[in-house]
């Protein structure tokens, strides 16, 4: 108690007590999250009894519902496990239903029951891919439910949470109704946080502007709505106290009517205690207010201090309260009080609000998405001014939408319209620009603190003059520069994606240089754009020398026809610059279709076949196979050699037969040996046999294969070949992404944040 004591005597001799406590209270979470303890860390929960079966009924009360073409999403809360008629309580369950298994009709406040496959919520399975627990443990969802069975037990088991669908399903209704289809799904996502209906084009156009914070609803939304009802309240002559509690009370129910995110319950408390502040006549001091939000919230949810929501939203009000007044006090410059002077201050607004904000979301964008929007500062000066109108005109258009007849709701939505009209062609003409988005890669912890560590020595140096500015200016540069700045893992990285049951390994020599092999998955949908290419954009890859196309096997090759058609239509930033492909029998439609792809993207296409060769330095990519073009798919598919300095290792797609054959003989007669064998056809039992293994002496195998494959691939023959002769075995499905790194002297070998070394 004395400790205690004397630490609150301790924090109310500092300025803002609340942002010294803000700060340990943030630093005491992360140490509880460094001891694996199941509420501060993202440690898999365990079921609350031994299940037998996979297959569970559980019950809960509907809280949220997402609603898609094919599929719903219901989120369950005070949740239940029943077996043999006891009900055994659990964490929040995400419930997935394919729509024609929805015989009820469901709403937020139902109690409900589902029949289906209980399962823990994964982590990405390679660098760079969306970590499906790092977003949901932090939002209190911790187990999935793929559900085969549904019925509600009870109607309207929360009465509140019943209304608040009612008013979501009308006014989502009355802004279709005003807006129309496509600007009625960006409209339903910035007022409503509904993004079902937004579409992947609207929320890729909004990414490449930099505006993607518009479709949040953040505190700029509650801060436009909640301020614009209490001036409504005071001017119909209800008192301030009145006025105040019920603009406060109107804003913790619209946060919990579009989802009680974490931007948006920051911004309820803010307002909060703005309104406290106006009633109580006392000052409201902007960093106190945030520091009181930071540590309700990560009460709530200590996990929230690692989501990106979070931090971002934290981030963005960190820059206008502590770096603007420092960087851009007020009242230092004098504006004219004519029109330009007007237009003259709100332009200087703007740019210094958005240099402020960006000098802190920087390297938190950076560390989160590893890309940046180009052109985004300046977009975001034309668009911020306009998004309160949007706002006001979104939710009048909405309301107005549930009267009879088109001509009030079009009315009320008309400025919406244009401002969106306005927006999308802005979207549109950067898109065509050259460069619009800037793969950054994802900067070190090291580089991003070296960084706000600079910034805070700038902020706190009071000091002026041209020596001190200069000085300054150089710091910055210095940690933008470092910011920027992709150190190589080693001389030569392979790394082997887990695409579920398919190929795709990365080739990369040093940070200049980039091969990919193979790059399609038979199970996982959209392997491209959501495996691979985060991947290239995590390791900060903005332009591929080559990709390499063992055979034109679906499980091969249809993630790399995403990304080219991704690139074609301008929809990343990434580039390639050749693509690699052999001829064989019975496959020439799907060739000549990835090759009119890739010259759509901008590459130059090339055939290959046994004995070409691909040089980069001292890294030579050699093809053993395939010989002729009479062979079948998989007998012909490429076998290629990569080789740099001491370090070897051998790719072998799909190959077998006499494609096979081929390859080992070469392989013998040129007396080849390779440290790492990239296992053929996923492990099949009749692939890689034991002339190969005898022939090439690997020390390690890598399989990639899916989980709970159809085929039951590796194959237990296969792997007691492997066994035999005591080599590591590593599993795409088991482990993930495998990297293999060579430094000149030895490889080590990374998954799963686990490592180990052939010498």
């Amino acid at each position: 108690m004395k400790l205690i004591t004397v630490i609150w005597r301790v924090m109310m001799k500092i300025k803002r007590p609340l942002c010294t406590a803000a700060f340990i209270w943030a630093a005491v979470l992360w140490l509880l999250g460094r001891t694996g303890l199941d509420f501060f860390s993202f440690a898999s929960p365990d079921p609350p009894i031994k299940i037998e079966k996979e297959k569970v009924v559980a019950t809960g009360t509907v809280y949220q519902k997402d609603v898609y073409d094919s599929i719903t999403n219901l989120y369950l809360r005070n949740s239940n496990l029943i077996i043999q008629e006891k009900k055994y309580p659990i964490e929040n369950i995400k419930v997935t239903l394919e729509n024609q298994k929805l015989t009820d009709s469901v709403f937020q406040g139902d109690l409900t029951a589902v029949y289906g496959s209980l399962e823990q919520i994964p982590r990405a399975s390679n660098p760079g891919q969306f970590d499906e627990r790092s977003y949901y443990y932090p939002r209190k969802v911790k187990w999935y439910l793929e559900g085969m069975e549904f019925q509600v037990l009870r109607k309207k088991e929360n009465q509140v949470l019943y209304i608040q669908s009612q008013i979501r399903e009308r006014m989502k209704e009355g802004i279709q109704k005003a807006f129309g289809e496509e600007k009625g799904g960006i409209i339903q996502a910035m007022v409503l946080g509904e993004k079902g209906e937004l579409g992947q084009e609207n929320k890729l156009l909004f990414q490449i502007m930099g505006t993607s914070h518009v479709l949040a609803i953040s505190g700029m939304h509650l801060s436009v709505l909640g301020w614009g009802f209490y001036k409504l309240l005071v001017k119909m002559r209800l008192s301030v106290k009145v006025a105040g509690i019920l603009a406060a009370a109107a804003m913790v129910f619209y946060g919990e009517l579009t989802g009680s995110g974490a931007a948006a319950v920051r911004a309820v408390i803010m307002f909060a205690v703005s309104i406290g502040a106006l009633l109580l006549k006392r000052t409201y001091d902007f960093l106190s207010a945030l520091s009181l939000s930071a540590i309700l919230l990560l009460a709530e949810s200590p996990l929230y201090l690692y989501d990106s929501s979070f931090i971002l939203s934290f981030g963005a009000v960190l820059g206008l309260a502590a770096v603007h007044p420092v960087l851009f006090p007020p009242g230092k410059k004098k504006y004219k009080t004519n029109l330009w002077g007007k237009v003259k201050k709100e332009l200087d607004a703007g740019i210094f609000s958005s240099i402020s904000v960006w000098s802190i979301l920087l390297p938190i964008s950076m560390y989160f998405f590893y890309e940046l929007s180009v052109w985004g500062f300046l977009v975001n000066l034309l668009i911020l001014p306009t998004v309160g109108v949007l706002l006001i005109s979104g939710l009048a258009g909405g309301i107005l939408g549930l009267l009879p007849g088109l001509l009030l709701a079009r009315a009320g939505a008309l400025p919406g319209i244009l401002i969106l009209e306005f927006y999308i062609h802005i979207g549109k003409s950067v898109q065509k620009l050259p460069v619009f988005l800037w793969i950054t890669g994802k900067p070190d912890i090291w580089q991003c603190l070296f960084y706000y560590g600079i910034l805070a020595g700038i902020l706190l140096i009071k000091k002026k003059g041209k020596r001190i500015f200069a000085g300054k200016l150089a710091a910055m540069t210095a940690a933008l520069c470092l910011l920027f700045l992709r150190f190589p893992e080693g001389r030569l990285k392979v790394t082997f994606l887990d695409v579920g049951q398919g190929d795709c390994a990365c080739i990369q020599q040093g940070k200049d240089v980039c091969y990919i092999i193979d790059g399609g998955s038979s199970t996982i949908s959209r392997a491209g754009q959501y495996r691979i290419l985060p991947f290239l954009k995590e390791q900060g890859i903005r332009t591929v020398d080559g990709i390499f196309v063992s055979h034109m096997d679906e499980d091969h090759v249809n993630g790399i026809l995403e990304i080219l058609e991704m690139i074609k239509e301008r929809k990343t930033g990434l580039k390639v610059e050749r693509l690699f492909l052999s001829k064989c029998k019975g496959t020439r439609e799907q060739r000549e279709q990835l090759e009119e792809a890739g010259k759509k993207a901008g590459c130059e296409i090339y055939y290959i076949e046994k004995g070409s060769e691909i040089s980069s330095g001292n890294l030579k990519i050699t093809c053993l196979s395939p010989e002729n073009q009479e062979m079948g798919s998989n007998e012909g598919s490429q076998a290629l050699y990569i080789e740099m300095e001491e370090c070897a290792l051998l790719f072998t797609g799909d190959i077998e037969g006499e494609g096979e054959e081929d390859m080992i003989s070469l392989c013998e007669n040129a007396e080849k040996r390779c440290d790492i064998l990239k296992v053929a056809h996923h492990g099949s039992k009749n692939s890689t046999p034991d002339k190969l293994l005898d022939v090439l002496q690997p020390q390690a195998a890598v399989i990639s294969c899916g989980e709970e494959n159809l085929y039951g691939h590796p194959h237990q023959e296969l792997i007691e070949r492997l066994n035999a002769r005591e080599m590591q075995i590593y599993e795409t499905k088991e482990q993930g992404a495998v990297s293999a790194v060579w430094d000149g002297e030895k490889i080590r070998m990374t998954f799963q944040y686990e490592k180990s070394v052939i010498e």
